[in-house]
């Protein structure tokens, strides 16, 4: 007979199998304009990482998943956001110093105004819950936070290929970067809303800057 205080063979198998859906909503959400009418691809685009993310947390691991919203250190906000801005920065300049000019993301051929304030920031949610979903799933099966990260850190960056082209180094060199310092800011508040906030900073600037440059 299994004893009281031992997990149960379902729960054990919880964090390997939010690693896994999680895996399967980032690589689904590629495949988006091929399995669905044209005009729904949009809205689904918006809403999908961030739905099928928050529900793959909720009922895959709760308690710890529901923790990093009701958490948020205004200190670690004020340092994060210089933080993940530089970094996006040196990264940047790396890339282009020793590589080239970098791709630009496509969604700057339709990008507006209106989008970075209403669709972009569910974008940028879903792209943290993805995130926070895998270093919660690998840190729960025992793996250190530095490993958890860089493993999301990778999977982050491949999972912009159809936003850049396969262009695996220029992914690797400038995405993985920013992606480890949101993860430490979100380490460090225990709060998916600072890495957020952080987040969406970080690409506002970027976007506002490919719209002032068209």
């Amino acid at each position: 007979m299994r004893k009281s205080n031992e997990p149960s063979t379902k729960a054990a198998v919880r964090p390997e199998l939010l690693f896994l859906v999680t895996l399967l909503i980032g690589i689904s959400y590629q495949f988006i304009p091929v399995l669905f009418p044209e005009n729904s691809v949009q809205f689904l685009g918006t809403i999908w990482n961030a739905s099928f993310s928050f529900l793959a947390g909720f009922f895959l691991l709760k308690s710890p998943f529901l923790e990093q919203f009701k958490q948020f250190k205004f200190t670690v906000l004020l340092y994060g956001i210089p933080l993940v801005l530089v970094v996006g920065i040196i990264s940047g300049i790396v890339f282009k110093t020793f590589i080239g000019q970098a791709t630009t993301n496509s969604i700057s051929d339709v990008l507006t105004k209106q989008m970075i304030f209403t669709q972009i920031p569910i974008m940028l949610l879903g792209e943290e819950l993805l995130s926070t979903n895998l270093i919660l799933a690998l840190e729960a099966k025992g793996v250190s936070f530095k490993w958890a990260s860089l493993i999301c850190g990778v999977l982050f960056a491949l999972w912009h290929i159809p936003a850049y082209g396969f262009h695996i180094a220029q992914l690797l060199i400038t995405l993985m970067p920013v992606r480890l310092a949101l993860n430490y800011v979100w380490k460090k508040s225990s709060s998916v809303w600072i890495s957020w906030i952080c987040h969406f900073l970080y690409d506002g600037l970027s976007f506002v800057g490919i719209l002032f440059g068209k």
